[in-house]
């Protein structure tokens, strides 16, 4: 697999993966917009987020939990280019992600990357580097991410994977369907897979972060 880049209207082009830091010289602060869909869903469930460049992938993995609202019972993984990244463990087969920063990649607007979280249900995050900008902000004020957008309630842990879900949204959403109680039930009252609300996840992602829980 190689990271790729592309223009609205245009195929995807394919290019190397970054391999890493540019020697000898410094890279200034940028942040990043990626805009984080989940695959095999329709319609589809994404988040736009901007995050600082300086994060490592096992922050980023954390900035997803929140955003699709996970709760961390799973493990996870980063594909990007031909490399794989997971969090550190004696069995683990992939690079550290606690070690590899977002910067450490050279991204540029269009590349892409994914994570998957949970390797049963398997919930792949597509990930698209929508644009780069050089970071502002002052130096006694911690840089912290900022949700821009999104659509859409994220599944439920343990909801079996993007089929699964489908048949769960079928479900709730027809008071005939012989399954309709039992997800119900499962899922709770309150549960709409058709209600986002930004504001709130927005607060959380920020709180959590000037928190230093990410």
């Amino acid at each position: 697999m190689t990271a790729s880049r592309a223009t609205d209207g245009e195929e995807r082009a394919e290019r190397p993966a970054a391999t890493g830091p540019r020697r000898g010289r410094a890279i200034p602060p940028r942040d990043l917009e990626l805009r984080v869909t989940l695959a095999l869903i329709d319609p589809p469930i994404w988040r736009l987020v901007r995050v600082p460049d300086h994060y490592t992938l096992h922050q980023l993995h954390r900035v997803f939990q929140l955003l699709f609202g996970w709760l961390d019972y799973h493990l996870y993984d980063f594909t990007i280019g031909e490399r794989r990244f997971e969090a550190p463990d004696p069995e683990a087969e992939g690079e550290n992600s606690t070690k590899a920063r977002l910067r450490d990649f050279g991204f540029e607007a269009g590349d892409r990357f994914t994570c998957r979280y949970d390797w049963g249900d398997d919930w792949d995050h597509d990930v698209v580097v929508e644009s780069v900008h050089d970071a502002e902000f002052l130096a006694d004020e911690p840089r912290l991410p900022l949700l821009l957008g999104g659509a859409r309630a994220g599944p439920h842990e343990d909801a079996g994977g993007p089929s699964a879900y489908g048949e769960m949204v079928k479900a709730l959403r027809n008071k005939r369907h012989s399954g309709h109680r039992m997800y119900r039930d499962w899922a709770g009252p309150l549960y709409d897979p058709e209600r986002f609300d930004p504001w709130l996840a927005g607060q959380n992602l920020t709180l959590a972060a000037a928190w230093g829980a990410i």
